[in-house]
């Protein structure tokens, strides 16, 4: 098995605290306004199931090993392998890098490429950006 020249965990929902306090009152909002509407605990449940399935990444742990040819991501059971050819350009962004599939910065950035973020501290920053520069060579 190769060794990953880089690798680190990002658990967002343990780094910053403040903020996980309020996506969880904002869950017992939710969750207490769906009730007053509808007086079903179905329908809180099934609000529940969709928020937090949409703030998934931001709950647990995820992974990243990058490779001398590809970007390894593990979240939970679900494992992903990017090559660094299918991207054509990287950018900064608040919380990490976005590995773009297109030659410069688009919208559909979220579906076809691959969003990589940092832990708090952003150790890593530096030099993942050197080496993304290295392997991509197309930064905005």
């Amino acid at each position: 098995m190769k060794k990953p020249l880089f690798s680190w965990i990002s658990f967002p929902f343990v780094e910053f605290p403040i903020q996980s306090f309020f996506v969880f009152a904002f869950f017992i909002l939710a969750a207490i306004f769906v009730f007053t509407i509808t007086h079903n605990f179905f329908w809180v449940l099934l609000s529940l199931f969709f928020l937090f399935s949409s703030l998934f990444s931001y709950f647990v742990p995820t992974y990243y090993e990058f490779y001398e040819d590809y970007v390894f991501i593990k979240v939970l059971v679900f494992k992903r392998e990017r090559k660094y050819t299918e991207f054509k350009c990287f950018y900064v962004d608040k919380k990490g890098v976005m590995l773009s599939t297109f030659a410069r910065p688009r919208g559909l950035d979220r579906f076809r490429g691959q969003s990589i973020r940092f832990t708090k501290e952003q150790k890593e920053t530096e030099n993942i950006l050197n080496f993304l520069e290295e392997k991509i060579g197309n930064r905005f």
